[in-house]
């Protein structure tokens, strides 16, 4: 949208409501003003509205006694070219996830084809998961028609132990207009993905054998006992245990759901729930505590990251594991604490939000493993 066609369209909507400063134009802010006195909260969120339907987003200044919009060319849609490295990312990550996958299970992936897709069931699991959650975002924003890109996987593979991947993510490409709007695109990913998590860990718990069967499935992928060996140890959390409880599997090794495809998936489904909805910053527990609590947020966020370092000393003093500096560093550097203001406060969160989103820290809660993996002798 050229600054010409964005003037015309925002005349055309603000009409004689609001006065054109024509030197601000210079600055590629074009800006509107009017007296406080002449023009209702309730009539400048409607024109707000309208503009962002045409594609105009607007930020709200006070200056003095006057109301000062700003307004912005919103962000083009999506061409083909722009599709492309989100859908060849995502084949990617299945082969990717495959790979490990088809390795969990103790096959060679490189041998031939037929082992590759060994890895089919964890893909399919893992992925699902991993899109449900972006998808969540992703059609929250486009409800409140806030520009977004399709979902960004990240392929990862080595002949380790690893996931097949290192999430996934999507752009926002313009600002969100409140905070009613940001509590929902926030909590829209981290509910499904946990909904979805959830159900993959009951299908794979329900389908487990007994344990003797159990033990013998795990015998052709390496022997039950290696003296001298060591063992790679998934962290327990409150839900995960409770689950395993219900269904009367007590009996599973957290040394060994790895090799259960989608009891692991939904266990690393949660894992990356919980790590999402940490209330800090720009993560999506960042957005539900802004959402709820407004700049009271950000010491909210500085509270958690103390407790992060906390439990970093905690493990490295007695368990040498270093697994939350990543984390730290991350947090430090990219997601820090204070999260940026919306277009507009927006009224306060209706009753059911506020509810979810306490339902948010407990889902946080009892997904949360401190020490989410670690090597045992």
């Amino acid at each position: 949208m050229s600054l010409k066609e964005l003037l015309t369209r925002t005349k055309l909507i603000v009409g004689s409501k609001m006065k054109y400063r024509r030197l601000s134009s210079v600055y590629d802010t074009p800006t509107f003003t009017q007296k406080s006195s002449l023009l209702q909260d309730d009539q400048l969120n409607r024109l707000r509205d309208q503009l962002l339907e045409n594609g105009i987003i607007t930020r709200v200044e006070k200056s003095g006694e006057k109301i000062l919009l700003k307004v912005f060319r919103g962000t083009p849609s999506a061409s083909a070219n722009q599709l492309i490295t989100p859908v060849f990312m995502f084949l990617l990550t299945i082969l990717t996830t495959m790979f490990t996958g088809s390795l969990l299970l103790g096959f060679d992936p490189l041998a031939s084809f037929e082992n590759l897709t060994k890895g089919s069931m964890y893909s399919f699991a893992l992925l699902t998961i991993l899109l449900c959650h972006e998808m969540g975002h992703y059609i929250a924003a486009r409800i409140y028609k806030v520009k977004v890109t399709l979902p960004y996987f990240i392929p990862f593979f080595l002949p380790t132990f690893q996931f097949g991947t290192m999430g996934a993510f999507i752009k926002i490409k313009a600002p969100i207009p409140d905070r009613k709007a940001l509590f929902d695109i926030g909590i829209a990913g981290p509910l499904a993905g946990f909904v979805v998590s959830l159900v993959f860990v009951m299908i794979g718990l329900n389908s487990l054998q007994d344990k003797a069967g159990m033990n013998s499935f795990i015998s052709t992928i390496h022997p039950l006992d290696q003296p001298g060996g060591i063992q790679l140890v998934l962290g327990r959390t409150i839900l995960f245990d409770l689950l395993v409880n219900i269904f009367g599997k007590s009996y599973l090794p957290m040394s060994e759901i790895y090799h259960f495809p989608f009891i692991f998936a939904g266990w690393f489904g949660l894992l990356v729930t919980s790590i999402n909805l940490m209330p800090i910053g720009q993560l999506d527990g960042g957005h539900i505590t802004y959402s709820m609590f407004g700049d009271q947020a950000q010491k909210i966020a500085i509270a958690a990251f103390a407790l992060i370092i906390v439990l970093n000393f905690y493990l490295i003093s007695y368990y040498n594991s270093f697994i939350w500096i990543l984390w730290t560093l991350l947090i430090l550097v990219f997601i820090r604490f204070k999260h940026p203001p919306t277009l507009r406060p927006g009224p306060a969160l209706d009753l059911p939000r506020r509810i979810l989103g306490w339902f948010s820290y407990l889902i946080f809660l009892v997904c949360f493993s401190p020490l989410p993996l670690y090597i045992a002798e």
